[in-house]
């Protein structure tokens, strides 16, 4: 009979620690993508067959939200996501040219003045996109003609000696690049609207890409287009070495995920929102925090992230993933080629266009600019770590005419959902009590018989 009760004693002791590591493993933004991270990203930290790189020397990237008005809020977002990815991926702000038609967090609509979320508003204190964001072009400014220009390489007269934060200096580009091109808002079949005024046509995204190409302007391009029939923006490129994604296909609409009833609008698109979420997911089932980011070091590179991007390829991330765990609508799906390509989207890692490469990689960790070291999330006990919080530039300088006023620091004792800031449930320490008051009970119980 002792030793019933010891044994149960000791199974509580268990149930009590498995309580305990799943209240301090950091939640995920979708519990589907658990067993498909095993399955994908996981096997390859242990298997000698890592995905291989492009051998690129460089990256930029060009990221487009061309929509106008409120109503519109969710390609901003969309934009800002992807653009973060990327300055977790080490990209500077110097290879990333953002174009933004409209200043939705100045929106007179929005009110959460100079802040935008994809994930819930939750009073002003969700994830603000815009925090340590550089806009190159915004409002009328984003153009049919601005966009060629910038691939091209073409300022306009004086444009590149223009002093301040947006002096709009193109990035270099050359036969070693690779570059990311990435379209959200509104189009159809063969066109891609630019603030409801201008069209950007399938046939004038084939014209510059050939010209990047006779100018060895391109190592390997990816070019996404997330918009309604949007594969059809990718029908008449004849040029190598260009991947085409786009969130649907002829005929077909791309779909707003959700709305946020304290923002009133739609926060983000479903094909946007499930890559950013499955890589931030994959990144908390295989990080653990290494040494803590100090406040004068930059958060530019996460090698985290990185690491998974080395071993997510973009056929997976892309295509594979969104039409899994993307809810696309029943009618919608992805498109995509690599036809043209020496490799295929399967044998490319997302890092070769989401990240610096990998001597970039090292002068950044060497300045003490990374946070995180990868480690294998084999067990529930393996991962003990905060919420993933979008990693943004901090020392970028800051517009001060549509910031909010200044507010009270957040208590420390905020609680949201029953968890509290310091990742353990308020309950935990109740659950601990009982479990110790059983474990007491037992052990008298057991000397008297």
């Amino acid at each position: 009979m002792r030793s019933f009760f010891f044994g149960a004693a000791a199974a509580m002791l268990i149930l009590a620690k498995g309580h305990q590591s799943r209240q301090q493993r950091a939640p995920l933004n979708n519990r589907n993508h658990e067993k498909t991270i095993r399955n994908i990203i996981q096997p390859r930290f242990t298997r000698d067959d890592p995905l291989q790189s492009g051998n690129h020397t460089s990256n930029v990237a060009i990221i487009v939200s061309s929509s106008r008005y409120w109503f519109n809020y969710r390609h901003v977002t969309n934009a800002l996501s992807i653009y973060h990815l990327l300055k977790r991926g080490g990209i500077s702000d110097d290879n990333i040219i953002l174009m933004l038609a409209d200043d939705i967090p100045c929106n007179m609509r929005n009110p959460f003045r100079g802040k935008i979320f994809s994930r819930g508003a939750k009073n002003g204190l969700g994830d603000d996109l815009m925090e340590g964001v550089e806009v190159d072009y915004s409002g009328t400014d984003v153009t049919v003609d601005a966009f060629l220009r910038v691939l091209l390489g073409r300022n306009l007269p004086g444009e590149a000696e223009t002093k301040g934060l947006h002096r709009r200096s193109l990035p270099n580009m050359d036969e070693n690049t690779n570059v990311l091109v990435l379209l959200t808002g509104h189009g159809g079949d063969n066109f891609f609207k630019f603030q409801d005024g201008e069209e950007l046509m399938s046939n004038d995204i084939a014209s510059v890409f050939s010209q990047m190409y006779a100018l060895k302007r391109y190592k390997e391009i990816l070019f996404i287009s997330d918009t309604c029939q949007a594969f059809t923006m990718a029908d008449e490129i004849k040029v190598p070495n260009v991947y085409s994604v786009g969130s649907s296909l002829k005929g077909q609409n791309s779909y707003a995920s959700h709305s946020d009833p304290q923002v009133g609008q739609s926060v983000i698109d479903r094909y946007s929102k499930v890559i950013k979420d499955f890589v931030d997911d994959a990144v908390t089932m295989t990080s653990s925090f290494s040494s803590p980011q100090s406040e004068e070091t930059s958060l530019s590179l996460d090698s985290a992230t990185v690491a998974v991007m080395d071993r997510f390829n973009l056929h997976d991330a892309l295509v594979r993933i969104p039409m899994t765990h993307g809810d696309l609508g029943s009618n919608s799906r992805v498109g995509y080629t690599d036809s043209l390509c020496s490799r295929r989207m399967n044998e490319v890692p997302l890092s070769d266009f989401f990240a610096v490469p990998l001597e970039e990689r090292e002068r950044q960790m060497k300045q003490g600019q990374h946070t995180e070291s990868a480690s294998l999330w084999m067990s529930d006990d393996s991962l003990i770590t905060s919420s993933i919080l979008p990693l943004q530039e901090q020392d970028a300088p800051v517009e001060e005419e549509c910031m909010p006023p200044p507010e009270a620091k957040a208590s420390n004792d905020f609680q949201q959902d029953g968890i509290s800031d310091a990742g353990m449930s308020v309950f935990d320490l109740h659950f601990i009590l009982a479990t110790a008051g059983l474990v007491l009970l037992m052990n008298i119980l057991s000397r008297k018989w």
